[in-house]
């Protein structure tokens, strides 16, 4: 378990690296990539629709979403930061106990650390990179606690989460990235 850790961490130094050659706006086009990556899990929808009782958080937080990737400066930071924060359940509601749960929290901690990061607007990019921590950690939940019988997917998966987060970077460091990439190698 401990290298797994080391790998996380040494993971996030470089993609933390690679995004401090980077402006703000792509930057934030990761840091919305990683986000959208948990927004479209559908075990994490359906546990946020669940345990809020209400599509209505889904939908901010893909609004939220949306906004960082196609022009951050719409975003109400505040607004956006007050309304993350009173998303809200019943701690002793027994879906806490699910793996999903786990999802929905790395899903709001992504989306607050991007705003967070838009927020800093400096070229430290320790908060665009703590998303693509947050996709790794949901990843890293299901290869430990795995729907398939074997955990090999879960497994492939979370291996592939590496790899396609620095070809990711790559293409932005390129320009190669498109309004419509939001979905892009996932």
């Amino acid at each position: 378990m401990k290298e797994k850790i080391m790998n996380i961490e040494l993971h996030i130094e470089r993609v933390q690296s690679l995004l401090d050659q980077m402006d703000l706006q792509k930057k934030c086009k990761f840091s919305a990539w990683c986000c959208n990556a948990l927004l479209l899990e559908k075990k994490i929808k359906e546990n946020m629709t669940k345990i809020t009782n209400s599509n209505v958080n889904y939908q901010l937080c893909d609004a939220i979403i949306k906004a960082g990737w196609y022009d951050f400066s719409q975003i109400n930071i505040g607004i956006s930061q007050k309304a993350i924060e009173d998303i809200n359940w019943d701690d002793d509601d027994p879906l806490n106990d699910m793996i999903e749960t786990q999802g929905t929290i790395e899903l709001l901690a992504s989306i607050r650390n991007m705003l967070l990061g838009i927020q800093q607007k400096s070229s430290d990019s320790y908060y665009f990179a703590a998303c693509a921590e947050n996709v790794i950690n949901w990843k890293d939940a299901l290869a430990n606690f795995p729907y398939s019988e074997d955990g090999k997917i879960e497994d492939e998966n979370l291996k592939r989460e590496y790899e396609i987060q620095l070809l990711f970077l790559d293409d932005l460091k390129n320009s190669i990235i498109t309004l419509q990439d939001i979905k892009k190698y996932r």
